[in-house]
Formats: structure tokens, sequence, C-alpha cells
């Protein structure tokens, strides 16, 4: 690890008292000094740490007129001001904040991320984290957006820590499932602290659209916001969304699904000797966007599911669809602990700690849940692999063969309507069936985990930014040239 040196250190600080008890959030920082905008940059090369603080518009600024009456490159106050590192770090110290601000830190350096950009829109209530994983592959990309990766909403009450460490492993995975995918982009995750977004409210989706372009990313609608705010964002406010209902591929949950049956299917011809999932039982924790075409693709092959979901009526359609021989039910809790030849989960990250890996009842764990390890960086999740496989558990981290949905992405944003299925279906089979079963084949020949391995051939890629003229295992299928 890279030696802590970075310019201003807390310790240079002369301590302060301060009676005030520490909140923890970087958000108290904006309000202490009455600013929208707090830039977290870090320097991987040199391990130095500049904090950046903009006052960047007012609060009566009208967002439902974006892109009418004004752009992101817009100054939008009179009174632009903006705050540099010392002066920040001095707040966090007032504040009581200094293990906040360093925990923080320590998150950056363990993920080699580049930053987090935080905005505060007081008037809405609405707390922004974009965090920003390695763009060196996007950089040069001839595009407006360099990074690409989902927009999550979280609620307002859950821990800032907890929203930051999910983004921040989220925004590195989508560097490497880009890479993968064969798409120029860096990686990066919106995070949105706001209630429930109501699709009338233009307010809102403006000022959402308005931190899509200046974040220079494109994305499209994670958990908490619904595919019908993507068509009218893009009607109203920005092209840099995508996947909403009106998408000429559709959401992005159908291509997603495909790439995860693909892959569980190599996963079974690897552990079993045979890719059909005639017979074979699968549990599924979550039905939602990815997880119910899976679970139809799945069943189409004669495999019989034990499913569960916090929204009971996606599990009575499923059935309904199916019969409750083939789909059976499980309380939400108990889907982990169920016996089954294959766990794949499909909803929250985080579900896998280390201490559940003994009570496990399945040879393989292939979902399309992301970051499905409950770890905070690269070293950690490895170890975790090799406790899965000396458990006797198959495992790839997720972001090897969960590429559909980028990739449809992807399509939308260079090709808009021309974009096409067709256009992306090769790539998903590349990656996701040929590739992964290379790489399945690789890790046992070389006596590594699949995870290590692909993180040992990515990694070198993403950092330095050279091209990817084909993915990862020569042979098959070339990259469009954009």
């Amino acid at each position: 690890m890279i030696e802590y040196s970075r310019e201003y250190s807390l310790s240079k600080l002369s301590p302060m008292p301060c009676a005030m008890k520490p909140l923890n959030s970087v958000f108290n920082v904006l309000l202490k000094e009455g600013l929208t905008t707090l830039e977290f940059l870090y320097n991987r090369h040199e391990d130095k740490f500049t904090l950046r603080g903009m006052k960047e518009w007012e609060e009566t600024v009208e967002w439902a007129n974006y892109m009418v009456d004004f752009t992101h490159e817009d100054v939008l106050t009179d009174d632009y001001r903006s705050i540099g590192t010392k002066a920040l770090m001095r707040t966090f110290s007032n504040l009581g904040s200094e293990d906040y601000l360093k925990k923080i830190e320590s998150l950056l350096r363990e993920g080699k991320h580049h930053g987090i950009e935080f905005y505060h829109n007081r008037r809405l209530n609405i707390r922004v984290m974009y965090c920003k994983s390695v763009n060196a592959s996007g950089i040069r990309n001839k595009r407006h957006a360099i990074r690409a990766g989902g927009i999550r909403r979280h609620e307002l009450e859950e821990p800032e820590i907890d929203v930051l460490m999910d983004g921040l492993n989220l925004a590195r995975a989508m560097s490497y499932k880009n890479a993968l995918a064969g798409i120029p982009y860096g990686g990066s995750k919106i995070l949105v602290q706001c209630a429930p977004v109501d699709l009338g409210d233009f307010e809102t989706l403006g000022f959402l659209a308005y931190i899509i372009d200046k974040t220079r990313s494109f994305t499209g609608p994670d958990m908490g916001f619904e595919p019908a705010m993507t068509d009218i964002m893009r009607e109203r406010f920005t092209k840099a969304i995508t996947g909403g209902t009106k998408s000429p591929l559709g959401p992005t949950g159908g291509v997603t699904a495909y790439g995860g049956y693909l892959a569980i299917k190599e996963a079974c011809d690897f552990v079993y000797g045979s890719r059909s999932l005639n017979g074979r039982q699968i549990a599924i924790q979550g039905l939602g966007a990815c997880g119910y075409p899976l679970a139809e693709y799945l069943l189409k092959e004669g495999a019989t599911l034990i499913v569960s979901d916090i929204d009971r009526s996606k599990i009575d359609k499923l059935q309904r669809a199916w019969n409750t021989d083939v789909v059976k039910f499980v309380q939400p809790e108990d889907i982990s602990t169920v016996t089954a030849d294959i766990f794949s989960p499909c909803a929250v990250g985080g579900i896998i700690t280390e201490d559940m890996i003994d009570k496990f009842k399945f040879d393989i764990i292939m979902g399309l849940a992301n970051n499905q390890l409950r770890t905070t960086g690269h070293v950690d999740e490895v170890e975790m692999t090799r406790q899965l496989a000396r458990a006797g558990i198959l495992f790839v981290v997720e972001w090897a063969y969960n590429i559909g949905g980028v990739l449809a992405g992807w399509a939308e944003y260079i090709f808009g309507e021309e974009a096409s299925l067709a256009k992306i279906k090769p790539r998903i089979e590349l990656t996701c069936r040929d590739n992964l079963r290379k790489l399945l084949d690789e890790a046992k020949r070389v006596n590594k985990t699949p995870t290590e391995l692909i993180y040992d051939k990515v990694e070198d890629a993403v950092y330095s930014g050279v091209p990817f003229n084909k993915l990862l295992y020569e042979g098959g299928v070339d990259i469009v040239e954009i």
C-alpha cells in the first residue's frame, strides 16, 4: 500500500475545542459553509487528497426550466464562491468530524477511486453523492460522458457512510464491468438520497438531469428509480440517461437477465458437466427488474425455483404463470439457508457475509445483484471468495458477467433509435458465456478463484487506460468502433 503522505493532513491542524457532538455527514459541512457542492479528489499516484467546496446555484433556481433557460455550464448565482482544502478540513474539525473525514479518505484509498462529488439541494431536500472510480478508459473516448454507471435512490434516513460504501464499491465494479463489456468509459455511481420521486415533479427531475450532465456521465435507472422516469428526462432534459420504457431495447433488466442465464448455464457445465438446467433447484433472491426475467429463462429450461421477494405480488404473478409445483416461496429472511443447487442473489447487495458461508447449502452462487459480498475492497473480496471455494462453492464476482445492462445503455447512448439487441447480443454471449467459461477453466488450471483471476486480468488494463480492441480473452467478436 502507498504510504500515506498527503499534503494537508488533519494531524497538522491545531486541535480546536468543540462541544458539538460529531454529526458525521459531509452535508453538514456544506450547510455550515453555505455551499452547494463539495468535491473529494484523490491522487492515488502521490496519495494526496484535495477538497473543493463551491456555491454554484441559488435556492431559487427553477430546475423545471433546465435546458430551456440554462444548462449545466451556466453560473446560477451572483454570489459564487469557493473554499479550498485547508479551510474545509478546518470545518470538518470544528464539527468534530475528523474521524469521519479519515474514513472517507480510507475508502477512496482502498478502492483506488478518483473521488466523490457531493451536491446538496436544500430546497428540494435532495442529497447527491457521485462516486467516481478510475476514468482512464473514458478520458479520450470522443464523447461528452467519460464514465457510466447507474443512478440509485436511497432513503433520507439511511446512514450516509453506508450509502457511500455501497456506491464506491458499485463505481469500482462499473469500471471493471465496462472494461469487460468492451466500452470505453470509466465507472461511476450516482447516489441520490431523497423522497420517492413523483414523475410529475419536474423540479426534481430537472435537478437530477442537471447533475447527470454536470458529472459527465451517462446513466440508467437503478434501484429506487423506475424506468418511466427515464422517458420523461430524455424528452425534457437530457439524453445522457438510458433504459426507459420507450427505449428501443426496453428496460435493461431483460438483457441483464439474459447474460446471467448464460453464465448460470456455463457454471452448471463447469460444476456438473452439463449445461442442462432441467431438474436443477435454483434459489432466487428478488424478483425485480433482473430477477423476474431471469426466473423465466430458468423455468423455460426446466429448472425448479425457490423464490423470495419483499413484494409478494411478484411471487404471486410468477406462480400464476408457472404454478406452485415449480415455483416455491419462502420468506426473504430464509432464502439464503434453503437447500438448492444454485443461489442467485438478484436484490440488494452485501448479502453474503463470512459467518453465513458455513450455513450455505449450494454448489454455485451466481446472481445479478451488485456487490453480493459484504466487503469494502478488493483484498477482502478475494479472501471471501477463497473461503467460499474452501466450502465447495463456486462463486464468480458479478461484474464478470452482469454486463447486459451497461451494454444496452451504451447501445442506446451511441446508436439512439437504431440501437438493437442484435448489436449487443454477440458481445453478451462472448462475455457471459465464452469468456466466462475460459475464466473458469483457467482459474482451475492456475489454482486461483475465478474472482481473483479476473481481478488480475482486468486491473492493469483499467488503470492504464489501454484501449480494448477485443475483450479480455481473444477470439470471437470484434468491438464496434465508435
